[in-house]
Parts: structure tokens; sequence; C-alpha cells
């Protein structure tokens, strides 16, 4: 057991985020496995904009992004900015679904840069009183 708590730690701390060991003991793809609920191809246009991160100068900063999928957990988001795994961020999200947008803090599970210049992100919603959290997931538990 502590051997495996060890493998675990060394694998997260060499940064092989997209490396994860299944119950069984194979190496698995991260995101395939990470995720719970069933996602959604989307195309939904929202801002982000970072509350907190290593990157210091990106606090505060608001960005344009759109999703590429969507969940009642999570989005699979692309940016022209790459925002470092870790970040918090609040998201304001507009939907077909609804008029106006959902407001939204999540952080980042995973982020990596693209071919075309763009950054891809994994963002896991925050369960938070002041957000539109129990809406979305309402919104987006029957997709």
């Amino acid at each position: 057991m502590a051997t495996s708590m060890l493998l675990s730690k060394i694998i997260s701390l060499s940064d092989a985020r997209s490396l994860l060991k299944s119950p069984g003991g194979k190496v698995m793809n991260q995101r395939a496995e990470r995720r719970i609920e069933t996602r959604t191809a989307s195309s939904e246009p929202l801002f982000v904009q970072v509350t907190s991160s290593q990157e210091q100068h990106l606090i505060g900063a608001t960005f344009s992004c759109y999703a590429l999928d969507v969940s009642s957990g999570g989005l699979r988001i692309a940016s022209e900015a790459p925002i470092p795994q870790g970040s918090k961020l609040d998201l304001w999200v507009e939907s077909p679904r609804r008029p106006g947008k959902y407001f939204l803090t999540s952080h980042v599970c995973w982020s990596e840069a693209a071919a075309n210049g763009d950054c891809f992100m994994g963002i896991e919603l925050i369960e938070s009183p002041t957000t539109d959290i129990h809406q979305w997931r309402l919104d987006h538990s029957a997709l």
C-alpha cells in the first residue's frame, strides 16, 4: 500500500498528468478515467476570470473562451491564453437553455497547448452558494 502511494506521488511530481494507475494496475489516460458525468459536445461561448493562480500576472485577467464539451460537473474549454493547472476561475457561460449567463466557480484540473496555439483545459465546477451551480447541474444532468 505504501509503495503504491509513493508511486502515485512520484507520477504526480513528474507532471505525468496523462497517466493514472487504474485499479487493475494498468496505466490509463487520466482524462478518460476521471470523468464521472457524461459529457456533451458544445460550442457555448464563455468568459473566464482568473481569481487564483501560481502565475501572479494572470490573477484578475479575463479571457473569452468557448466550451468543447460540458457536463453537470465540468467543462472542457479552449482558450487563446494558457491558464495553468490548479488555477481558480470564475466563469460566465452563455447557454441556449436559458436567458442570460450562468455564473460558476471552478478550478483547472489540466491544461495543455494545442497544435493551433490554443490552450485546452479541463475545468471542474466548485459548489458555491453565490453561483448558478444548482441550476447548471439541473440543466446539464439529463444531457
